[in-house]
């Protein structure tokens, strides 16, 4: 679990503070991806050194299982797998087979293991053809694939992506999010901070929006609808009532308006979307029924454009 407790960052100009971090409180729960997002400048990766333990936060703490991560950080380290915006780790003049053993040997990850783990990750990220290839020879693209599997070796359990999907194309980027998807059904707990917001929903647990080092929004990707007024709805029509008491129990939900020709719904996710429809099908002899989805996607982009 990582708890973030009143967190506050600044930095001296002179005789004014300029704040970075403001009074930033969340906890992470085990087994969870995160999405961290805001406009440049937001404190979106300021935010991340502190969870890593890089820099001391000037209020409050981050604590991961307990451990306060910029005192204990020597002790975390080797459980968290880190990439930091186009900060490269490798030594430029070795080769990417070479970057690789280094790394192998700083986390004692086993032969066999390390055999397993490289598997996995090049069927995903498909770097091996790079192996032999100088560091600095690579297209920027590359030296993020790069990057994120080295971080991934060790199989650790907290993995912080700080804008892992830059210069990568569009199917990696895809095959990305769904190793990530899976690393999370088995146990990892993983925050991503991206301007993207395409592959949020679906594979995100929460969603954390800050603007100008303050939160603005901290929840569910879905419930993120509500701060724009954007909802998804089902509108129906119906000729008569089938069942009574299944119609009652609808139009007595917090999600159900009546109006003159109908019903309207409002709905989340698609498991709701879903019942609500076998419900409504069940209960009434529909004579139209029309779905206003809107995407998650489009409603975080304009969140954000809102935010800046």
């Amino acid at each position: 679990m990582i708890e973030l407790k009143n967190v506050c960052k600044y930095y001296e100009k002179g005789k004014k503070k300029e704040i970075i971090l403001k009074d930033i409180s969340f906890t992470i729960g085990d087994n969870k991806v995160i999405a961290l997002l805001g406009p440049n400048g937001s404190g979106k990766s300021t935010l991340i050194k502190c969870i890593c333990g890089v820099i001391k936060p000037d209020e409050g703490g981050v604590f991961i299982d307990g451990k306060n991560s910029f005192i204990c950080r020597k002790k975390i380290i080797s459980g968290m797998g880190v990439v930091f915006n186009q900060k490269p780790s490798f030594i430029v003049d070795l080769s990417v087979n070479d970057n690789l053993q280094y790394f192998k040997a700083i986390y004692g990850i086993k032969k066999e293991e390390y055999a397993k783990n490289f598997e996995r990750l090049n069927k995903y990220l498909d770097f091996s053809e790079l192996l032999d290839r100088p560091y600095r020879k690579l297209s920027f693209g590359e030296r993020v694939k790069c990057e994120i599997a080295s971080v991934l070796l060790h199989n650790p359990k907290y993995i912080i992506l700080d804008e892992p999907t830059i210069g990568l194309d569009y199917g990696v980027k895809k095959r990305l999010y769904n190793l990530l998807d899976e690393l999370k059904k088995e146990g990892h707990t993983i925050v991503v901070t991206t301007h993207e917001t395409e592959y949020i929903e679906g594979i995100c647990d929460e969603v954390v929006i800050l603007s100008d080092g303050v939160i603005k929004y901290y929840g569910e990707p879905e419930k993120v609808l509500d701060i724009n007024g954007n909802i998804k709805k089902i509108t129906v029509e119906y000729d008569e009532v089938i069942d009574e008491e299944l119609a009652r129990e609808i139009e007595g939900k917090d999600f159900c308006k009546k109006n003159p020709n109908g019903l309207e719904l409002t709905y989340y996710n698609a498991r709701e979307k879903n019942k609500i429809i076998s419900d409504l099908t069940s209960a009434y002899d529909i004579k139209k029924l029309n779905v206003v989805d809107t995407s998650i996607r489009e409603v975080l982009e304009d969140v954000i454009k809102k935010i800046r």
